[in-house]
């Protein structure tokens, strides 16, 4: 049930701030949501580090592609680089846990590739954010919407 108003959550205040997909926020506080409020705030904290982890590996990709010919072609070559290097940067500062959501947003912002951006920097800095935005509801509803339920046998 959490999870569930969590995304309503992210999905509104997508569509209220005029945000072009509501993917980046929901699938966030899908992955940040835990069944107590402690356990949240710790997933969240390696959530938000994986998040601009994989915000600077994904931006640096996208830096790429503008030097590169047939990058198309090329990124199924650097995208298993990328995933290799969030995971060997997460596991070099003992944060394994922000694994999972740094290869989602190295995935999510090279899988943009050929849409028309006007800013590589600009782009990637919107989906960190819709990304932390998804952290924060997770956070947030768990705390006061479910402040009070504390059994660790709850589902997600």
């Amino acid at each position: 049930m959490k999870t569930a108003v969590a995304v309503f959550f992210c999905a509104l205040i997508s569509t209220i701030c005029k945000r072009e997909d509501i993917f980046c926020a929901s699938i966030a506080t899908v992955i940040c949501m835990e069944q107590t409020y402690k356990r949240t705030i710790e997933t969240g904290i390696n959530r938000f580090i994986g998040t601009l982890i994989g915000g600077v590996i994904g931006y640096i990709a996208l830096e790429l592609s503008e030097y590169i010919p047939y990058y198309e072609w090329i990124r199924i070559f650097i995208l298993p680089f990328c995933i290799i290097s969030v995971i060997y940067i997460c596991n070099l500062i003992n944060r394994k846990s922000a694994v999972s959501i740094s290869c989602v947003v190295v995935l999510v912002i090279i899988a943009r590739l050929g849409d028309p951006m006007s800013s590589t920097f600009i782009y990637v800095i919107f989906r960190m954010m819709d990304t932390l935005i998804g952290i924060l509801v997770a956070m947030l509803v768990n705390r006061f919407m479910f402040g009070g339920i504390k059994k660790e046998t709850e589902y997600k």
